[in-house]
């Protein structure tokens, strides 16, 4: 489904001028489609997709830049069970009360889950896995942050469809966010975006997060078609993907039930999108001394 929209600048009185209000996407929640036994959830069903493909896309890379494509097989169960355990209980951590009402929820690992802690155990997952395999943990890094990145666009789509990041109204936010922006949200009918909501055009952070990912995979592909230092891509991927993030957060609601909580004004992600892109400049430091990789590639 695509919108377009074009942008004219109109008087405002006294001479000022202020951008019109853009169209925005209508909004659809598809439902689970049945095949045969089997049925598939619109977010499951995406999720699952991002982990095949990018991993078939880390193994295509490693293969090109010298490194054993099998290897980055085989770290993807330890990712799948990474991101669902790390980001759970980066979920307890947001929500405590929730899990403190209703204990057995701690178990739910696949119910409730937040991605930053998600990255981040996964991270830890990966460093280790390289090193028990004899891979350059900055090397393996380097080609796994692509595969990942390819996986995240995908699986935010899924979020996207099933509506999990409901933003803020667009009526709240700046007129420079909603001439750049605003064409992007979803018009909620009442009671759609939460019980009691009424009827407003918001912004859908999963949909903004999965181009924030195509956006950084556009980048990376472009990077690795040259020999890099290590960590070259996975120190600019944080630093790309936290900096952006931290300014997408601003968008998220403040209205609604479940809405994250503020800690001096930010949400969580936002602590954790400064926390990634500090993490990503001592990447870039710890590799600036080490030649580019690999020499050629094939």
């Amino acid at each position: 489904m695509a919108c377009s929209a074009t942008f004219h600048l109109r008087p405002s009185g006294a001479g000022r001028f202020s951008l019109p209000s853009a169209p925005v996407i209508p909004y659809f929640r598809p439902g689970a489609l049945h095949v045969g036994p089997l049925t598939l959830h619109p977010w499951g069903a995406m999720v699952a997709a991002g982990f095949l493909l990018g991993s078939a896309l880390a193994q295509r890379i490693a293969r090109r830049r010298g490194l054993d494509p099998v290897v980055f097989w085989n770290i993807m169960p330890w990712l799948v069970v990474g991101a669902c355990v790390f980001g759970h209980l980066g979920d307890v951590a947001y929500r405590p009360e929730l899990y403190l009402e209703h204990p057995l929820r701690l178990f739910a690992v696949w119910d409730g889950l937040a991605s930053y802690s998600g990255f981040f155990g996964c991270a830890v997952i990966a460093v280790l896995y390289f090193r028990r395999a004899g891979v350059d943990p900055l090397k393996g890094c380097d080609v796994l942050v692509i595969g990942v990145t390819l996986g995240w666009a995908i699986g935010r789509i899924g979020c996207f469809l099933v509506h999990d990041h409901i933003g803020r109204p667009v009526a709240e936010v700046p007129a420079v966010v909603r001439g750049l922006l605003g064409w992007l949200a979803v018009q909620f009918p009442a009671g759609t975006a939460g019980r009691g909501a009424p009827a407003a055009a918001r912004f859908e952070l999963g949909l903004l997060d999965s181009l924030l990912a195509w956006a950084l995979l556009a980048i990376l592909l472009v990077l690795e078609r040259t020999p890099r230092r290590p960590g070259m891509l996975v120190g600019t991927g944080a630093i790309f993907y936290g900096g952006v993030r931290f300014l997408l957060d601003f968008l998220r609601n403040v209205d609604l039930p479940g809405a994250e909580p503020r800690i001096l004004g930010l949400t969580p992600g936002q602590y954790a999108s400064i926390v990634a892109v500090a993490l990503g400049a001592a990447v870039l430091r710890h590799g600036r001394e080490r030649p580019p990789w690999p020499e050629r590639l094939r």
